[in-house]
């Protein structure tokens, strides 16, 4: 038995009576296409279509009421003061850096 490598694909040749015959298979090809146009109409119809279903649920009362549960509007009440303090934090630290320079010789 002989061993012919055609690419990363290995066969085998059987010897006939008169000669030996190497078969050898082409190797599989992965071919990639690559578009951007259909992810990008896609992205588009997905950002329509929750736009669109966001507004249509917000537009009832109890829908739009029922959205912002106590524990959601804490967690944000949150994040607010968190940046409120931040702020406080970096408009005091501005007001004492104009208010006692540092003079460096």
């Amino acid at each position: 038995m002989a061993a012919v490598c055609a690419s990363s694909k290995v066969s085998v040749a059987r010897p006939t009576a008169t000669r030996r015959v190497a078969v050898a298979r082409p190797a599989a090809r992965l071919v990639v296409r690559a578009s951007a146009e259909p992810a990008q109409i896609n992205k588009k119809a997905l950002v329509a279509g929750l736009s669109a279903a966001s507004a249509a649920t917000l537009a009832i009362p109890q829908v739009a009421e029922a959205v912002v549960t106590p524990s959601l509007r804490n967690f944000l009440y949150s994040l607010v003061a968190g940046g409120v303090v931040l702020g406080a934090i970096a408009i005091a630290i501005t007001a004492v850096s104009k208010f006692d320079n540092v003079k460096r010789d």
